[in-house]
């Protein structure tokens, strides 16, 4: 199964994401916009895939 991985991907993807924002100084701008949304999105995805495959 690809789920794992692309579980993986994509949370590497927002974590680089992340990191780039704080490196050009534009992570205290954005950080409503990217950090929070990002989060809930995360938490959320996280809570169905274990309900699904527990």
């Amino acid at each position: 199964m690809l789920y794992p991985f692309m579980t993986i991907g994509l949370l590497i993807a927002f974590i680089a994401y992340i990191i780039y924002l704080a490196l050009t100084k534009k992570l205290k701008q954005n950080i409503s916009a990217v950090v929070y949304p990002g989060l809930f999105f995360i938490s959320v995805w996280v809570g169905l895939y274990f309900l699904v495959f527990r």
